[in-house]
């Protein structure tokens, strides 16, 4: 019985992940998520007592992973900044083994629902992700942001990694999608480093 009872719960993360991607978190209720999973709505409660446990249950290790790459990341470049060089080496593994990197913990598309979150306690802790992400474009590649420019870079990232995770479904072609977008872009920002 008790297998039943993970299997009932699965399947409602499962189906709440998809309808929170596809439709936003926002624009979701407990009913359509109970409705999809069929146990009885009441049924649903058993298993999360509200759509923002639910919606915790589904990002908080997602979230987690990104803080930790970043604190570990950020850390690391501080203490060692790359030379333009080394940049370009860092650019060149990317391009050849996505998979390795950082910013694989980005390819998730958990880290679509989380991106576009509006209401949420969570709120809080994407707003510091982006603004830590913004300070460390700005100091990473010496960006004097008088004009804005790594804000509007990292929404062109942001932008992109929501656009080639819910446009295709193949990883493998989202991966490719999202290196070819993040080589361009970071062609002409490595060239800002001193």
């Amino acid at each position: 019985m008790q297998i039943k009872k993970e299997e009932v719960r699965l399947n409602i993360l499962e189906i709440a992940t998809d309808e929170f991607l596809n439709r936003g978190y926002e624009n979701v209720s407990m009913r359509r998520i109970a409705s999809r999973a069929h146990p009885a709505q009441g049924n649903i409660y058993h298993y999360f007592h509200s759509k923002e446990i639910l919606l915790e249950e589904i990002l908080l290790p997602t979230i987690e992973n990104i803080e930790c790459m970043m604190s570990k990341h950020i850390e690391h470049e501080k203490a060692n900044p790359l030379t333009k060089k080394q940049a370009w080496g860092k650019l060149k593994e990317l391009e050849e083994n996505f998979d390795s990197s950082e910013f694989s913990c980005f390819f998730d598309k958990r880290v679509v629902i989380f991106l576009r979150l509006e209401s949420s306690h969570l709120l809080d802790r994407k707003e510091k992700i982006l603004q830590s992400l913004t300070e460390h474009l700005q100091e990473y590649f010496n960006i004097n942001d008088d004009a804005h420019y790594s804000e509007i870079v990292l929404n062109m990232l942001v932008e992109c990694v929501k656009h080639v995770l819910i446009e295709h479904k193949n990883m493998d072609d989202a991966k490719a999608e999202f290196v070819k977008f993040f080589s361009l872009l970071f062609n002409g920002i490595i060239s800002q480093i001193r």
